[in-house]
């Protein structure tokens, strides 16, 4: 039987954290993986989740929960993925519903958020050397012409779906390149999205089959890199949340970004300006307030 340990004032955390990670998976333009770095809980969950294997199956049938625990620290797993679950079906209609009509002031906040908060993640780390620099601009780079991709289409059917799970999971995982946005260079972020919320569950399935083959392979990697290489691999995500802020710029209208005085003028738009800036204080004291990663 699993640990009463699942169920505490931590797992409570660990479950709100998993919330952030499954609401911002919702937003093209910020990943799970950047909320998880930023609330501290990045290194625990790619190594939990990077355990799995044909043990944890042996496990899981066998009904040996307490070595599954212990393989995939499930006191802390387990609240986390419910945590991610609940936010991705409970809020797919609320964040529809923002993105639709407070654009502006959503970019805003998690512009704000992930900018403070990557430059507080370099900061605890010291930079001190020449490489230290050379890998935070290389991710920065990388982060930026992520961001100009322009959307493609992969075809139809359930084998596009379970690809785009694949690589969308992917891109969640790592900081700075969002599997929402990678859905829209991929032609499928409305797809999914109508299927979440009108519970195609034939279309949920494969894009999760997909999404949890991609869980398996690429956490290894992760896990690899923080492993021998942290510093580098921390300022290169860093790097990566930075240069993908293109796609997060609150003033944007169909690819192209605007001073907010331009967005109103030439669009006719409303800036929401006061509001925004409101936000970004809100996101700076939050990033402020949040764990080092170290």
């Amino acid at each position: 039987m699993i640990s009463y340990k699942l169920f505490n004032k931590i797992s409570f955390y660990n479950f709100l954290k998993g919330m952030a990670m499954g609401v911002s998976d919702l937003i093209p333009g910020i990943s799970g993986g950047t909320v998880a770095l930023l609330l501290g809980i990045y290194d625990d969950f790619i190594n939990s989740i990077k355990s799995f294997n044909l043990r944890s199956i042996n496990y899981l049938f066998t009904l040996n929960f307490k070595k599954l625990s212990q393989q995939l620290n499930l006191p802390f797993l387990i609240p986390v993925l419910i945590g991610i679950l609940f936010s991705i079906i409970s809020f797919s209609f609320l964040v529809d519903f923002l993105l639709e009509n407070f654009r502006v002031v959503l970019f805003s906040f998690f512009f704000g958020l992930i900018f403070f908060s990557s430059l507080k993640i370099i900061y605890n780390l010291r930079p001190s050397v020449f490489y230290d620099f050379l890998f935070i601009a290389i991710g920065s780079l990388i982060g930026y012409f992520i961001s100009l991709i322009d959307p493609i289409g992969i075809g139809e059917g359930y084998f596009s779906v379970f690809i785009s799970g694949l690589i969308a999971i992917t891109a969640m995982l790592l900081p700075g390149i969002s599997g929402s946005y990678i859905l829209l260079i991929l032609g499928k972020y409305d797809y999914i999205i109508n299927s979440l919320t009108n519970f195609y569950f034939d279309i949920i399935l494969i894009f999760l089959s997909g999404a949890i083959t991609g869980v398996i392979i690429f956490s290894r990697v992760i896990s690899l890199l923080l492993k021998r290489y942290y510093r580098n691999t921390v300022f290169t995500l860093s790097g990566l949340m930075l240069g993908a802020l293109n796609k997060m710029w609150p003033w944007q209208f169909d690819g192209r970004n605007y001073l907010p005085n331009d967005f109103s003028k030439s669009l006719g738009i409303e800036n929401y300006m006061e509001l925004s800036i409101i936000f970004i204080l809100i996101s700076f004291i939050l990033s402020y307030s949040l764990k080092p990663i170290k």
